[in-house]
């Protein structure tokens, strides 16, 4: 279950790790998100020269600056975007050792251009601010209301520069209960603020749909290779198993404010990402490939406690391992504050975590942080015969109907997760949910637990029922869910995460959803946004923009007069030169009464064909 790191972390910079770095090296490299607080690190070394390659003029006067014969730093701020990569040329093919020392301030590791490699330059990164930071940041901007601080801190998830745009859209009037407001002004920003590593263009609208479906590949977006080339160019944007991503909090942010602007186009986005990933999932043979895409489809999920527990706006870089006999302190210290966070008997835990200890140190996966710290856990006792004494305390009646399953096909009982990091606990979870889907197991889980049993009920597992005795001794009975993720039951339940999204798949088209489509038809960026794209069947932009053309046209040939007349109106309306409803109703003969019936009737007649066709399976 472990994610084994893809490379070693740039080392995280501080003030005085990043002094002694631009005191002993030629060539340092500080990277960070946007908006993760750089350039006011850098602002802490002293006496250096800054150029900021965003000024005016500044890309003109890199040569000579680099050229000063002084050994004083020179700090090139903003490198980001292929003009200013270009302007530094000079630098990396210079020779080491020759020259004044250089911290070059950008989003991206220079490590990941072409050419880099072998410059023995030294990358630092900075880290996302602790929340307690973020909320003291808060506090100084004179937000007052404890709701709105404690929405900052979880929407910026350590990133200064959301914070201080929530905190303004706080003072705008924006309440805490309307997060997706609160998000809209830190969106903008984002946006805003990549328009400077590539110039504004469709790429925005696409990075948007991007967000909002959490990942997505070139067919998903809808869109030609180079702008997906464009947005892989993005510094937050990253490749992941399902295509690209956005980077948390950018992510979570951009889809909160989008979701709260246009929450039809965000319904028919995610519409359009769960048919697509459904139709993945029923082809795919590949045990690795069909639990990404499934873990997907829960992203999906329109439930607040999947969406708050498993996709939290939260940066994590945590790495899970599964625990060896030396990491047993460790366990029982977390596993005493999982007890005493839920209120449950710290002695009959202890005894339990010995008894797991004892059977096998190796149910647990522990997760540490960017150092060495272990910070949360997991621990599922593989359900056999062989592991009955353990499993049985927390199952009681349920065990044997739990247990009965065909050879070869057992599964795991979750018997303890915890860990006080939002990011740090979805990375848990999802990993573990990965885990049992590539095997094809049985998940149980055994918890008196309110919030992990509303978890399970959004992930729409099956519940049994209590168990007979208050097994953790604190006033509750653990509630017992399972699901199966044997090949036969895995499409079953996808769907059932599918309609918890919310996503209307059965009734026609509105005639208003048609309309929207019409006005869009020459603007692809906003077709794509919607829902005619998933009612009933999945179609591409130029599919639909086709189907609706066609559908348009037959009506005008139709020998109904009623109809005819209602699709002259459509045809001239959103498919020709721009004209007013008055003066169409003109050129009709007819009163305006009679000519909006018509214009009502046609949209009404264009959903309906575009209901009639042949559903995909």
């Amino acid at each position: 279950m472990a994610d084994a790191p893809a490379a070693a972390p740039p080392v995280q910079a501080t003030p005085h790790s990043l002094r002694e770095v631009v005191a002993s090296r030629d060539l340092a490299n500080l990277t960070g998100p946007l908006g993760s607080g750089k350039s006011r690190l850098v602002a802490g070394l002293g006496s250096v020269s800054l150029l900021d390659l965003d000024r005016p003029g500044a890309l003109e006067r890199l040569p000579a600056a680099l050229a000063e014969p002084t050994s004083a730093p020179l700090v090139v701020d903003s490198a980001d975007g292929d003009h200013a990569l270009a302007a530094l040329e000079p630098l990396r093919l210079r020779p080491p050792g020759s020259g004044r020392p250089v911290l070059v301030i950008s989003r991206r590791s220079l490590l990941a251009r072409p050419g880099w490699a072998d410059t023995g330059v030294a990358v630092m990164e900075t880290g996302p601010w602790p929340d307690a930071r973020i909320g003291r940041l808060a506090t100084e901007a004179r937000v007052t209301d404890a709701r709105c601080r404690e929405l900052i801190v979880r929407l910026a998830a350590g990133n200064p520069l959301i914070a201080d745009a929530a905190c303004r859209a706080v003072h705008a009037g924006a309440p805490p209960t309307a997060a997706g407001a609160v998000a809209d002004g830190a969106a903008r920003e984002i946006v805003e603020r990549l328009s400077r590593e590539r110039p504004t263009g469709p790429w925005q609208q696409a990075l948007v749909r991007l967000a909002t479906v959490w990942s997505a590949d070139e067919e998903l977006l809808d869109i030609e290779t180079e702008l997906f080339d464009t947005l892989a160019g993005l510094s937050p944007v990253v490749p992941t198993e399902l295509g690209l991503a956005l980077t948390e909090p950018f992510r979570g942010v951009i889809e909160l404010a989008h979701r709260w602007r246009r929450p039809a186009a965000h319904r028919g986005t995610w519409a359009r990402a769960l048919a697509h990933r459904k139709k993945l999932l029923a082809d795919e043979p590949a045990a690795d490939r069909r639990s990404r895409l499934t873990e997907g489809i829960i992203a999906l999920a329109d439930d607040d406690a999947v969406r708050e527990t498993m996709f939290p706006i939260s940066v994590t870089r945590d790495v899970i391992h599964t625990a060896t006999p030396d990491d047993a302190d460790a366990i029982g210290t977390l596993m005493r504050q999982w007890a005493r966070q839920g209120g449950l008997d710290t002695r009959w835990t202890d005894r339990l975590v010995e008894r797991w200890l004892v059977d096998d140190p190796a149910s647990f996966q522990l997760i540490r942080d960017g150092g060495d710290r272990i910070i949360g856990l997991t621990n599922t006792q593989q359900v056999t015969e062989r592991t009955v004494n353990c499993v049985e305390p927390l199952l009681q009646q349920h065990t044997d109907r739990l247990l009965d399953r065909p050879r070869g096909t057992g599964g795991w009982l979750l018997g303890a997760a915890y860990c006080p990091d939002r990011g740090a606990h979805a990375h848990l979870l999802r990993g573990l949910l990965r885990q049992v889907i590539m095997g094809g197991l049985l998940l149980t889980v055994s918890t008196p637990n309110p919030d992990y049993q509303r978890l399970l009920r959004g992930l729409r597992f099956q519940r049994h029922g209590t168990t007979t005795d208050d097994v953790y001794r604190c006033g509750r009975k653990p509630e017992i869910f399972s699901q199966d993720f044997g090949s036969a039951a895995l499409p079953d339940w996808t769907e059932r995460l599918a309609r918890a999204s919310g996503v209307r798949r059965g009734p026609r088209p509105t005639g208003q959803e048609v309309a929207c489509a019409l006005a869009a038809i020459a603007d692809p960026a906003r077709l794509a946004e919607s829902p005619l794209l998933l009612s009933p069947r999945t179609r591409t932009v130029a599919e639909l923009r086709a189907d609706l053309g066609e559908a348009v046209r037959r009506l005008a040939d139709s020998e109904v007069q009623e109809e005819a007349e209602a699709g002259w109106i459509l045809q001239h309306y959103y498919l020709g030169r721009p004209r007013t409803h008055q003066r169409l109703a003109q050129q009709l003969h007819i009163s305006r009464a009679t000519y909006f019936r018509r214009l009502r009737y046609g949209l009404d007649r264009v959903g309906d064909g575009l209901a009639a066709e042949r559903s995909v399976p």
